[in-house]
């Protein structure tokens, strides 16, 4: 009896936890319908795209996002324009990840979503110390390192939440 009981409190337990994990991301995520997702974990919009413009170098970048808050650049999906898009600094990245790879082989929470998100590196806004040089984060396994600003990674613009969550 004590084993059947010690076997029932661990199923239970793995179910609650598998539960939980599996409504996560629904309830962390809520999709705008505008080409956008909020992360009520962080309070930041992201695209739903997550590879708007392919590779670019970091001044690239930066400048694909300046072109998208003037209304002279879209997203696939992006429906509307405002001035409010930047670079992700390299926290917010990492607040987006979920820790262990799904099953789409990206650190995202399992059942995120986005899409069009890509198995490599993502730029960040954050400077590093040498010259040159920026963080990014890769959306494969997490691992975050600064690299030459020449280099073409993906770009994932991000911006605060204008309004709050009621």
């Amino acid at each position: 009896m004590g084993m059947r009981f010690i076997s029932a409190a661990l199923l239970i337990t793995g179910m609650v936890f598998l539960s939980g994990r599996a409504n996560s991301a629904d309830e962390r995520f809520t999709d705008q319908g505008n080409g956008t997702i909020k992360d009520t974990k962080s309070n930041l919009v992201w695209m739903k795209n997550g590879n708007c413009w392919g590779g670019l170098s970091w001044d690239a970048a930066g400048k694909a996002i300046e072109d998208l808050n003037a209304g002279n650049k879209t997203c696939e999906g992006y429906t509307g324009k405002d001035t409010l898009w930047h670079l992700p600094t390299k926290d917010e990245l990492i607040s987006l990840l979920g820790g262990e790879k799904g099953k789409d082989g990206l650190a995202l929470p399992e059942g995120h979503p986005f899409g069009n998100v890509q198995q490599g590196h993502y730029w960040s806004a954050t400077n590093a110390d040498k010259e040159g040089t920026a963080w990014y984060v890769n959306a494969t396994n997490g691992h975050v390192d600064f690299y030459g600003k020449q280099e073409t990674y993906f770009t994932w613009p991000v911006q605060a939440d204008k309004k709050p969550t009621p």
